[in-house]
């Protein structure tokens, strides 16, 4: 019997090259943001896609922003010995501003925290019902806050913050801006989960995918 001999070794496929090439087939869109999946209407809509990046470009920059401001104040403060009053108020601006805005951005992509206990452990047409529940509970607390957040901006109208002398107006407007985009996207969100049921995902793969699972 004659002995084989064996061919020469195939070079080894570099690591991750597998997942690299899986992710040059994906969508620019889909390639982009991973950790937040796109609705329909998102895919669709270049006017309504350019709102949520403009959402979520703002509100990065006022995350920026707050570490810029916030880190003046400590070098002013304690290298200089000589602090600036008006960065500790212009940063709550910014935080305030950040937090609604990166709400509404969230609110967008519905990637809100969420106890999903009993959705998991319904059939999936209860699952479905449950969450258009809790769309409405949204929808409905957006409304209601919007409204006080307007009256809150009438009540302190004219009164102006005593570091920056900025308008008062200008900080719980904040909260106005944030809840009507709430409202807006949590209205579009449950008309995708009426008019295209068959979209909305299991709540446990729906928890898996925004861990990256």
């Amino acid at each position: 019997m004659s002995a084989q001999t064996p061919g020469p070794a195939q070079p080894a496929e570099p690591e991750g090259a597998a997942g690299a090439a899986a992710s040059a087939d994906l969508p620019d869109d889909a390639a982009e943001d991973l950790s937040f999946r796109q609705d329909r209407l998102e895919q669709s809509s270049g006017i309504y896609r350019w709102i949520i990046r403009l959402e979520r470009s703002v509100a990065s920059v006022f995350l920026l922003g707050v570490f810029v401001l916030v880190l003046t104040q400590v070098v002013s403060r304690y290298v200089f010995s000589s602090p600036l009053s008006w960065t500790e108020e212009l940063a709550r601006i910014v935080m305030v501003w950040l937090t609604f805005l990166a709400a509404m951005f969230v609110s967008s992509r519905r990637a809100h925290i969420t106890v999903d206990l009993l959705a998991s452990a319904v059939p999936p047409r209860v699952s479905r019902a449950v969450g258009m529940f809790a769309e409405l509970v949204v929808i409905l607390t957006a409304a209601v806050m919007s409204i006080a957040g307007i009256a809150m901006v009438v009540l302190v109208s004219g009164v102006s913050l005593p570091a920056t002398s900025l308008p008062t107006t200008l900080l719980y407007g904040a909260a106005v801006v944030g809840f009507i985009g709430i409202f807006i996207h949590s209205i579009l969100a449950l008309y995708l989960q009426i008019r295209h049921p068959e979209d909305e995902l299991d709540p446990v793969m729906k928890a898996a995918e925004l861990e990256g699972i």
